[in-house]
C-alpha cells in the first residue's frame, strides 16, 4: 500500500485531504497575528462615517421660480383691475367699462427680468400711478407719484387697436437690473423720488425670484405719452 502511494492517483487524495488542514492552521495564523494589520477582529471594524451631507443641500429651500410666476401674475390681474378670460394664464385680458364700450385690450407681461419690458418716467412734472384704467364711471385713483426720471418696468399694454394708451408699470430698484449693469439708459433712468404711495407697511420692494418682485413698490396706470419706452426691452 506504501508503494500505491507514490502513484498519481494517490498523491492527489493525499494533496486533497492536507488543503483543508492546512486552511485552518494559516487561519489561526493570521487571526492571532497582531502585528498584521489586516487581521482585526470584525467586532472592532469602525463603520465607514457617513458622507457629509453639504450645507446647501441640507439647509437650502430652492425658489420655485414658476410658483413665483403663477403668483405674480395672479397679483398683477388683482392690482390692474383688469378682467381675463382665462385668468391663469393671463390671456384675453380687458380694462375699463366693457358694457359701454369704453375699454381697452389689455396685455400682461409680469417679467422684469431679461425678458422684461423697461420704460422711464419722461413727463417733467412726473406722473401719478392709478389703480384702474381711466375711462367711463372710472374710480380710478392715485397709489403713487413717480418723479420724472424714474426707471419702471412695464407689465401691461391697454390698447384699442394696435395704439397702446396705456401702460402698468411698476418702479424697482434699478440695481436690481441686470440690463442696467453698464447701460447708458440707466444714467438717465434709474431710482427717483417717490411720494404719495399707499400701502407702505411692510417690507420696500424687492426681488422675490429672478424677474419678479414683492413689497411696496410703486405701481399703477399711467398714460402712454408719459414715458420713453426703451427699444428692445432696454
Amino acid at each position: 500500500m506504501d508503494l500505491l502511494c507514490l502513484s498519481s492517483r494517490c498523491f492527489r487524495v493525499a494533496r486533497v485531504a492536507l488543503v483543508p488542514g492546512l486552511l485552518l492552521a494559516l487561519g489561526a495564523c493570521a487571526a492571532g497575528d497582531s502585528s498584521n494589520p489586516a487581521a482585526v477582529s470584525p467586532a472592532g471594524v469602525a463603520a465607514p462615517a457617513a458622507a457629509p451631507v453639504p450645507v446647501s443641500a441640507a439647509t437650502a429651500v430652492p425658489v420655485s421660480t414658476p410658483a413665483v410666476a403663477r403668483d405674480g401674475l395672479a397679483a398683477l390681474i388683482r392690482a390692474s383691475a383688469v378682467t381675463c378670460s382665462n385668468a391663469s394664464a393671463g390671456t384675453g385680458c380687458t380694462a375699463g367699462d366693457a358694457d359701454s364700450g369704453d375699454f381697452y385690450d389689455v396685455e400682461l407681461s409680469p417679467d422684469c427680468g431679461d425678458q422684461g419690458f423697461f420704460a422711464g418716467v419722461a413727463e417733467a412734472k412726473g406722473v401719478e400711478t392709478l389703480d384702474a384704467v381711466p375711462g367711463s364711471g372710472s374710480k380710478a385713483s392715485a397709489t403713487a407719484k413717480l418723479s420724472k426720471g424714474q426707471l419702471v418696468c412695464v407689465q401691461g399694454i391697454g390698447r384699442t387697436g394696435q395704439n397702446p394708451l396705456f401702460y402698468y408699470v411698476v418702479a424697482i430698484p434699478a440695481n436690481t437690473v441686470g440690463k442696467c449693469k453698464g447701460n447708458a439708459l440707466c444714467d438717465t433712468y434709474g431710482d427717483r423720488p417717490i411720494s404719495g404711495m399707499k400701502g407702505t407697511r411692510g417690507e420696500a420692494c424687492h426681488v422675490a425670484a429672478p424677474g419678479h418682485y414683492a413689497g411696496n413698490c410703486a405701481q399703477g396706470w399711467v398714460s402712454a405719452d408719459t414715458l420713453e419706452v426703451f427699444s428692445s426691452g432696454m
